[in-house]
Formats: C-alpha cells, structure tokens, sequence
C-alpha cells in the first residue's frame, strides 16, 4: 500500500510532537514504559490529604486571680418532733382482790380470778419497789393467767393487761420505759406447787459493776533516812561513800 506523501509528512510530524510532550497522563502502558512518570503527568503534585493538619498546641490554663466563694448552705430543715405520750394510768379498785409479795430480787403482784385492776395497797407497795431500785437497773415484768388449753389467747390478753398496769405504775414512779422489759405469758408455763397462776412477778436486775482497774507494779523509789539519837548518846560513825 502507497502512502500519499502529505499524509506521510503529517504522521511523521504527529510522531514527532508526541515525542517531544512525553506519555499522555492516565495511560497504563506509557507508565508502564517510564518508570519514573507521575500518575498524574509531569509537573504534577498530589493533593493534601484531608488528616494532614498541623498540631495546635494545647490552650494555656488560665489561674483564676481569687479563690472561688464559699458555698452558701441552706440552713437545717427543723423537724419537729412529737413528746412520749405517757402511757394510761393504772386501774387502782379499791376492792380489787390480790396482794403485793416481795420476793429476793423483785415483788410478785397477785391478782383475782379474771381480775386486771390492782388495789391501793399493791399500788403503794409497787412505787416503793421503783424508788429502791438503784441507778441503771431493769426491770422484767412477767404475768400470768389462768386459763385452759383450748383457749389460749384470753389467757394471754389478760396476762398482758395485768402487765401492763404494773408498767405503768413504775412509769410513774420514775423508771424509764426503755428499761422496763414487759413479757405476757398467758397460761403456757404451769406455777409452782402453792403459787396462783394469777400473778405477774417483778424481777430487778442491778447493772453490773465495772471492773477496777488492774494495779500497776511500780517500783518502790528508796528515801534517805536520818539515823534517830537517843539523849546522851553519841550516834554511831557513818562511813564515807568511796
């Protein structure tokens, strides 16, 4: 095949100018021939990435010129609080039946069958008690009643309401009611051969006495003593200390 010269003379200045320019960008096989072409042409520069960005240093700490104020507290909410009621007198009948019995370390109060209320005599003998008793000492209270087995429960609530008058006689005598300890007991515990089951039994107990304290071994310091003489008599020679 004839090549027309123009045409010849065109393609051979074509060839030439490329030659000159260098591989066309973005080509895989003229980066393939040069080694050392940029991807992106010559002349060409990668654009900055975006985490390429300077380090800022650290803000200065800023000292405030005064201590910040004081806090200002809201004051104390006040509660107010509700007394002790004292608890109901004691039912004091004149022609209740019972008595008052000191016992070693206490008073058994007796009471009449089905009978709560006490008798002046025992209400005198029960104050007596509380004004002997000595500084920090308990008192146990215990009733009883009689009662059967298959009812139980009236035996305990009449044993309980017997109790409850002896507490607060030694209430109002003065005792604390923290250290009045009340226990109803009801028919469960049979008495004791001639004792009535209707009865509550005051039991006292002293506190107990703290132990002195233990003796220190110190050491007995020795005194100089003055040799003692007898008129018209010359006191013995003493000898020098070396």
């Amino acid at each position: 095949m004839r090549i027309m010269p123009c045409r010849a003379a065109a393609l051979l200045a074509a060839a030439t100018i490329l030659t000159c320019l260098g591989p066309v960008p973005g080509r895989a096989g003229d980066a393939a021939r040069d080694p050392h072409a940029h991807p992106n042409g010559p002349h060409q520069t990668l654009p900055p990435s975006p985490y390429a960005t300077a380090a800022k240093p650290p803000p200065a700490a800023i000292v405030p010129a005064a201590p910040p104020p004081l806090p200002v507290l809201p004051p104390p909410l006040v509660v107010p609080t509700r007394p002790v009621e004292p608890p109901p007198p004691p039912t004091i009948a004149a022609d209740a039946t019972g008595g008052a019995q000191p016992l070693a370390d206490g008073m058994r109060v007796t009471f009449g069958t089905g009978e709560t209320a006490i008798n002046p005599a025992t209400d005198a003998a029960l104050k007596d008690l509380a004004k002997s008793l000595p500084a920090g000492a308990t008192v146990e209270v215990v009733a009883y009643a009689a009662g059967t087995p298959d009812d139980p429960s009236t035996a305990r609530r009449e044993s309980l309401s017997r109790a409850l008058q002896v507490r607060s006689v030694l209430i109002g005598s003065g005792i604390a009611s923290p250290r009045i300890y009340v226990r109803a007991m009801g028919a469960s515990v049979p008495p004791p051969p001639g004792v009535t089951p209707d009865r509550v039994d005051v039991t006292v107990t002293a506190p107990a006495k703290q132990a002195a304290p233990a003796p220190t071994n110190t050491p007995a310091t020795p005194t100089a003593t003055t040799p003692t003489t007898t008129p018209g008599t010359s006191a013995p020679p003493q000898k020098a200390v070396p």
